[in-house]
C-alpha cells in the first residue's frame, strides 16, 4: 500500500471514529458518566463556537456560515500543503492528515447540526472547587496533536 493510500486510510479511520463517538454521545439513551473521579468525565456538550466556545455568542445563522467559511478555508490550505508533502519522507504529511481529519469531523458536525458535539471533559478539584477544561472531542484532539507536533518539529529544525 502506498504512503498516500495509508494516509487516506488514516484520515478515513479518524473521521469515522470521531463521527461514531459523536453518534454514541447524541443517542437518546446516553447518560454522562465519570471515567476517573476528580479528573475525567464523558458528557454531552454542543459547541456553537470554536475552541473554548469562542464566537458562540454571534447571531445564528451568521455564526455557522462564518465559522464554516473560516474552517473550510483553513482546511483547504492544509490540504494543499498535504498534497505538496504527501510523498516526502518524515512526519509532516502524517501530521497534516491528523489536522485534516479533525477539521473534516468538525465541519461535518457544523454542516449537519449547526454545532460541534463535544464529550471529553477534564477537570481537577482543589479544595472542593472544580477547575474544568472546556469539553472537546476526537476531532479536536487530532487537530491539537497535529498542530503541536508540527510546531515542535519546526522548532527542533531551527
Amino acid at each position: 500500500m502506498s504512503r498516500t493510500a495509508r494516509q487516506l486510510l488514516l484520515f478515513a479511520s479518524l473521521v469515522g471514529l470521531d463521527q461514531l463517538s459523536k453518534w454514541w454521545i447524541e443517542r437518546p439513551d446516553f447518560h454522562p458518566f465519570v471515567v476517573i473521579a476528580g479528573f475525567f468525565n464523558v458528557i454531552r456538550a454542543h459547541n456553537t463556537g470554536v475552541a473554548f466556545s469562542m464566537f458562540a455568542n454571534l447571531a445564528y445563522p451568521w455564526r455557522t456560515w462564518l465559522l464554516l467559511g473560516i474552517t473550510i478555508g483553513i482546511a483547504c490550505g492544509v490540504f494543499l500543503w498535504w498534497l505538496k508533502e504527501r510523498h516526502a519522507a518524515g512526519l509532516t504529511s502524517w501530521l497534516l492528515v491528523l489536522i485534516l481529519a479533525g477539521a473534516a469531523g468538525n465541519i461535518w458536525d457544523r454542516l449537519h447540526q449547526g454545532y460541534v458535539v463535544d464529550f471529553i471533559q477534564w477537570y481537577v478539584t482543589i479544595d472542593g472547587k472544580a477547575y474544568t477544561w472546556p469539553a472537546f472531542n476526537i476531532a479536536d484532539s487530532c487537530i491539537t496533536v497535529g498542530v503541536v507536533a508540527l510546531l515542535l518539529a519546526n522548532l527542533k529544525r531551527r
